[in-house]
């Protein structure tokens, strides 16, 4: 593992603005010819979002003359690096959660001591500079953005007001690769749970309010995804960024909800929050003494 400073890898002038430079400059104009002059692919973007076709730019980078136009024609409200090998084989982890981010700086704290990005949307943007690019991968809060992909840059203000800042002022860690990172983002399997045994007054889950349930999500625009329906939690309160980045799954076979953050919930305890209606659930003794 070694660092580099994008002065060195794209400049022999040690006068020549660093990334630094870059991300602390007072106005996106000075910031995007700055990025450019360090070697970056750098697009347009109007919150998050690519304003032009970018997709030649993931190949070669602007040229100073597209990015004047570019610039008198206003479209830079927000500034974009493009990622993977048009940007000397940059990777960003785009890190939503703060458990994802605990737990990444507790599995690999080396890749932790970086150049990293506040987005502003409550989440982190590390920069780590690879010999092999990794495939591009989503996990549980955490993103790995190589080829194909794009991160909005300081100094960008992200959709809700907040601007992206520069949360740790090191030089971009070079690393040979990322498999073990792309390996522990990999999905596992649950253990196995022994069942237990329910005590023969015990009632089922209902089925009609499974139903109900899942009818609510769907009319949320929750997405279906096998027997899961995945969108936000229903405890946005409980995420630091309102859980923008859909982290719940209720499941329509079995009336359980999961949360990254909050983890797994009842059908009951679900249909309670979204004041769903309950009917068809055992009235407990205590309701029925008082009825």
């Amino acid at each position: 593992m070694k660092y580099h400073t994008a002065r060195s890898l794209f400049s022999d002038d040690p006068t020549a603005p660093g990334l630094l430079d870059a991300a602390g400059a007072p106005n996106p104009p000075t910031a995007v010819r700055r990025y450019l002059a360090l070697g970056f692919s750098v697009i347009p973007l109007r919150g998050k979002v690519p304003v032009v076709t970018w997709r030649e730019y993931q190949q070669r980078r602007p040229t100073r003359s597209e990015l004047e136009r570019w610039l008198r024609r206003g479209l830079f409200q927000n500034i974009g690096i493009v990622c993977g090998e048009v940007s000397g084989n940059l990777v960003v982890l785009d890190i939503d959660a703060s458990g994802a981010y605990r737990a990444f700086r507790a599995r690999f704290p080396n890749l932790a001591r970086t150049y990293m990005v506040s987005t502003g949307g409550g989440g982190w943007h590390v920069y780590l500079r690879v010999d092999a690019l990794p495939p591009s991968r989503r996990g549980a809060g955490m993103e790995i953005k190589a080829n194909g992909h794009q991160v909005a840059a300081p100094p960008s203000i992200h959709p809700n007001g907040t601007p992206y800042r520069v949360a740790q002022p090191l030089d971009i860690l070079h690393v040979p690769d990322l498999s073990a990172v792309v390996e522990w983002m990999r999905p596992r399997p649950e253990p196995a749970r022994p069942v237990k045994k329910r005590k023969a007054t015990s009632s089922p889950v209902d089925p009609a309010l499974v139903a109900a349930i899942a009818d609510h999500f769907r009319a949320l625009g929750y997405r279906p995804n096998g027997d899961w329906l995945n969108g936000p939690c229903i405890y946005p309160e409980r995420h630091s960024h309102r859980d923008a980045k859909r982290s719940f799954g209720f499941n329509v076979r079995t009336g359980y909800g999961w949360c990254f953050v909050c983890g797994s919930m009842l059908a009951k305890e679900i249909a309670s929050r979204l004041q769903v209606n309950m009917a068809g659930w055992p009235v407990p003794p205590a309701e029925s003494q008082n009825a």
